[in-house]
C-alpha cells in the first residue's frame, strides 16, 4: 500500500498508519512504537512487542561439559532476553580433560562469551542469565568483522609458529584460539534473532565462519603432533590467501576480487590434489573442507545482490 507523506513542521514528515493494523495492534493516541532502520526499509513494532520477554529454560543434570556448552549457546543464540539454568549436581564431567569439574566454575566461565549477558542470581540449584544491555542492530558489522579478523590473525600465528617448529604455540591456538572467534559469531547469530529484520542469509555467513574456525584448530592441532612439511605449508598459505580474498570480496562486491578469488582457488584445488598422496591426510582434509567453506560465503554474497 501507499501513504502520502505530509509535513507537520520546519522539518517533520509524517506518514499515517494503517487504520486496520492500528486496530489490530490496539494502538491509541499516546503510544510508543518503536522505528527500526533497515536500508530503505522502515520496521515499525507497538510497545507490547518490545516488552515481552523471551524467557527460555536449560536443565543440566547428565550432560558433560561439552554438550552442555552446546544447550548455552544455542539458548544465547536464540535471543533470549533470560535464562534459566537449573542444576541437578555440583560438578559436571569435563570429557576433554578426563576429570569432573565445579558446575559453578563451568558456568561462569560460559557466561564470560555472552555479549551483553550476566548473571543475576546464582544458587546451589539455579542460575539466571539475563540480558543487562539492549542489542543494537548497528552493532551487527562491527561483530562480523571481528571474526574475519580474529581468523585471519589466527592463520597468521598458525603459520608463523608452523615455520618456526613451535609445537607449545600450536597447541596454545588448539585450546584457545577460536575462543573469540565463536564469542563474536554467538553474537551476531543472537542479533539476528532478537531484530529479525536482517537478511537470513547472513545465518549462512556466520556459520561457515565458525566452520572455518574449526578447521584452523585442528590444523594447530595436527601441526603441534607432526612436523609440517613445505607443501603441506603451501597449503595452508593458499587458504589463508583465499580467506583474504573472501574477506575482501564480501565487503566490495568487485568482480576482479572475485576473478582473483577464482583462480586463487583453482591453484589451491591443483595443489590438494598434487599433494593427496604425499601431505599429511588429517590437513590435507581440513583445508579441502575449509577451501568449500569460503566458496560457501561466496556464493552466498552472490546471492544476497539477488535477494
Amino acid at each position: 500500500m501507499q501513504r502520502k507523506v505530509n509535513q507537520i513542521g520546519p522539518s517533520t514528515l509524517m506518514v499515517s498508519l494503517p487504520s486496520k493494523w492500528v486496530k489490530e495492534h490496539n494502538v491509541k493516541k499516546g503510544d510508543a512504537l518503536e522505528v527500526l532502520e533497515d536500508g530503505k526499509s522502515l520496521h515499525i513494532y507497538t510497545e507490547k512487542n518490545n516488552i515481552e520477554a523471551k524467557k527460555v529454560h536449560v536443565k543440566l543434570e547428565q550432560e558433560n561439559a561439552a554438550l552442555a556448552r552446546y544447550y548455552l549457546a544455542a539458548a544465547y543464540r536464540s535471543g533470549a532476553d533470560e535464562i534459566e539454568i537449573h542444576l541437578s549436581k555440583n560438578t559436571i564431567r569435563n570429557d576433554k580433560e578426563g576429570k569432573d569439574e565445579d558446575v559453578h566454575d563451568f558456568l561462569q566461565r560460559a557466561m564470560e562469551n555472552f555479549i551483553g549477558m550476566g548473571i543475576i542470581r546464582n544458587t546451589p540449584s539455579l542460575y539466571i542469565v539475563k540480558e543487562l544491555a539492549t542489542i543494537k542492530e548497528q552493532e551487527f558489522d562491527t561483530t562480523l568483522r571481528r571474526v574475519f579478523f580474529s581468523l585471519l590473525v589466527t592463520s597468521d600465528d598458525l603459520i608463523n609458529n608452523i615455520r618456526r617448529h613451535n609445537s607449545a604455540a600450536l597447541n596454545h591456538i588448539f585450546q584457545y584460539a577460536d575462543i573469540q572467534v565463536n564469542k563474536f559469531v554467538d553474537y551476531c547469530l543472537r542479533i539476528l534473532e532478537k531484530t529479525r529484520t536482517m537478511n537470513p542469509l547472513f545465518y549462512t555467513v556466520i556459520l561457515q565462519l565458525e566452520e572455518f574456525g574449526d578447521g584452523l584448530k585442528y590444523v594447530a592441532k595436527q601441526a603441534a603432533q607432526k612436523k609440517v612439511d613445505n607443501s603441506t605449508l603451501g597449503l595452508i598459505e593458499q587458504i589463508k590467501k583465499l580467506l583474504v580474498l573472501t574477506e575482501k570480496y564480501f565487503y566490495t562486491g568487485k568482480s576482479e576480487v572475485l576473478v582473483e578469488y577464482e583462480a586463487t582457488k583453482r591453484t589451491l584445488r591443483e595443489e590438494l590434489n598434487a599433494a593427496e598422496k604425499i601431505s599429511d591426510p588429517v590437513i590435507w582434509l581440513k583445508i579441502n573442507k575449509m577451501m568449500g567453506q569460503t566458496a560457501g560465503i561466496i556464493d552466498t554474497k552472490l546471492l544476497m545482490q539477488y535477494h
